[in-house]
């Protein structure tokens, strides 16, 4: 049998200065010199010289340390924002149910521009973005599964998949594009349905277990719901839009035009695409913000009461309408070459609510190759510098040669570039119970070779980033 195809992640590129450091450590490392030397040669009282050597080694400490498996620096700023924003009440959010609404909008907490799903003629649903310039469309994707395939068909998708991503590339008409696979509570109204249908006779044995059964446990059952969105940016196709009239509409004639070409990169793949108009864009946001809302939810939902009712966010989690959550981000991939199953252990957790996304940034051509070549000279100015201060090199600094070199080869082979996110929602109805789920998120993401860190400080924009199809990110 042949091998699956397999492949190996690139460390993450660190901009640094000089010797692997960045540029807030290098100024934090001579300001604490600067200090230091002051301090011990100058003629300072006994007070201000103790308050310089103090701050010196406070200097050195943020520049080096980490907190909460952040640099410190990094920590310093999330608090001192966390800070600020409690003192003004800015980490609870309650939506005015007698202000006027308009039509549309999603009032979302966190968002300096309020975003429009526009309820057009198009058979597809978009969302406007004013803020960033964009127009997202979003598909709910199914397929058979992937593990249940035999090798040469799990490598004919893996393949049609790589080929869809590395179109991304090929300009900058696609701001972002984004995979989200959630687990959202099932009322079991299809098993309701079923034996309905069947005209269950409740008063024999067998019908009253299987009524029993519906009653217990189908409320508590969950499926699996996988959605793919892509981000037009609309500067990038604005002579385009003029071409079909201009406004929105001639966006949505461009948006139609790019999601036709999706349909083909989904059937190739062996999925099945279906693009979500206005009121599955709406029910879909609902659910995220408010799972339990599956159980009550109405097919022609208003998009302005898809946003949630509530928000409290705290420093590591936050609480929405019916549901407690805790976002994780993905820090590093595997490390050893993996196929393209590597994130069942995580994705086939059973009995946790969780969303995993991944939010890709194409690259184009140009300025990948352009990056390549800075992050080259860069690394061979790093190393010449080790050598002249006599630093051992270490095999970790060889592995990132040869990726920084590799992705330059790759580059010129005509291969793209993109940049990737990873996010973890984990959900629960109660705070104990997710601190449970997340412990269990935590094992699981170990398994599939995953590093992730829990977000703090950002929590609110960590949950809009994974659990919303917009390619938001968290920059």
């Amino acid at each position: 049998m042949p091998s699956a195809l397999s492949a190996r992640f690139p460390r993450p590129q660190r901009n640094s200065l000089l010797l692997g450091l960045r540029p807030i450590q290098v100024m934090l490392l001579v300001v604490g010199i600067i200090l230091a030397a002051l301090s011990l040669l100058s003629g300072w009282p006994a007070l201000p010289r103790l308050v310089g050597l103090a701050t010196s080694l406070l200097c050195g400490m943020i520049a080096f340390g980490r907190l909460e498996g952040l640099p410190a620096y990094r920590w310093v700023v999330l608090r001192t924002a966390h800070v600020m924003r409690s003192g003004r009440k800015q980490q609870s959010y309650r939506a005015n149910v007698l202000t006027p609404r308009r039509h549309g909008y999603l009032q979302l907490p966190g968002e300096a521009s309020p975003l429009r799903i526009l309820d057009t003629r198009s058979s597809i649903g978009a969302v406007h973005d004013p803020r960033r310039r964009r127009l997202i469309a979003v598909a709910r994707i199914e397929g058979p599964a992937h593990l249940l395939q035999n090798s040469d068909e799990q490598d004919r998708r893996v393949a049609a998949y790589g080929r869809m991503v590395a179109g991304l590339c090929q300009s900058n008409r696609i701001a972002r594009a984004q995979i989200l696979e959630r687990t959202i509570p099932d009322p079991g109204d299809g098993l309701g349905e079923w034996a309905r249908k069947r005209s269950l006779d409740t008063t024999s044995p067998a019908g009253a277990i299987y009524s029993d059964l519906l009653q217990h446990a189908a409320p508590a059952a969950a499926r699996h719901e996988t959605l793919f969105s892509f981000a037009l940016n609309l500067d990038a196709v604005s002579k385009e839009v003029r071409k079909y009239g201009g406004g929105l509409a001639g966006a949505m004639a461009v948006l139609d035009s790019e999601s036709r070409a999706f349909q083909t990169s989904f059937a190739a793949a062996g999925v099945a695409g279906a693009w979500l108009n206005a009121a599955d864009l709406a029910s879909s946001l609902r659910v995220a913000f408010d799972p339990a809302a599956t159980r009550t939810l109405f097919d022609d939902i208003d998009p302005a009461d898809a946003a949630p009712l509530a928000v409290d966010a705290t420093w590591d989690h936050l609480r929405t309408d019916s549901s407690f959550h805790r976002v994780y981000v993905v820090t590093e991939w595997p490390r050893l070459r993996a196929t393209a199953s590597f994130l069942s252990p995580l994705l086939l957790k059973p009995g946790i609510r969780r969303t995993f996304s991944l939010v890709l940034q194409p690259v184009p051509v140009g300025k990948a190759l352009r990056d390549a070549r800075r992050h080259q000279v860069e690394r061979v100015t790093d190393r010449a510098t080790r050598k002249r201060v006599g630093q051992l090199e270490t095999e970790e600094d060889r592995q990132l040669d040869a990726d920084v070199a590799q992705r330059e080869k790759d580059l010129a082979a005509g291969h793209g570039d993109v940049r990737w996110l990873g996010l973890i929602a984990v959900s629960a109805d109660t705070e104990d119970a997710l601190d449970e789920a997340c412990t269990e998120i935590e094992i699981a993401a170990s398994q599939a070779l995953l590093d992730v860190r829990r977000l703090v400080g950002q929590q609110v924009e960590g949950f809009l980033a994974a659990a919303l199809p917009f390619g938001v990110g968290l920059g």
